[in-house]
């Protein structure tokens, strides 16, 4: 069986440019990274695939597989 796997993902200043401009107009106290974060594990446990996405520390997010009855195959034979 595989164990863990780690990927990295670089943010693009322009996207965190965006975040931090909004954030600071809304006067929030979360870091342009951290809501990237949550905006991207809402993003894939939302999705049409059969994923899982949770949030499991600052800047940390947990994908898994998890069949639901609308899923849409990753895989076409």
């Amino acid at each position: 069986m595989l164990q863990d796997a780690k990927i990295e993902i670089t943010i693009d200043p322009s996207l965190l440019n965006h975040f931090q401009e909004n954030l600071q107009r809304l006067k929030c106290n979360i870091s342009p990274e951290d809501s990237i974060t949550k905006l991207v594990t809402g993003i894939l446990g939302r999705s049409e695939y059969p994923l899982e996405a949770t949030q499991t520390g600052r800047r940390k997010i947990l994908i898994g597989y998890r069949l639901r009855s609308f899923s849409q195959p990753i895989f076409w034979s």
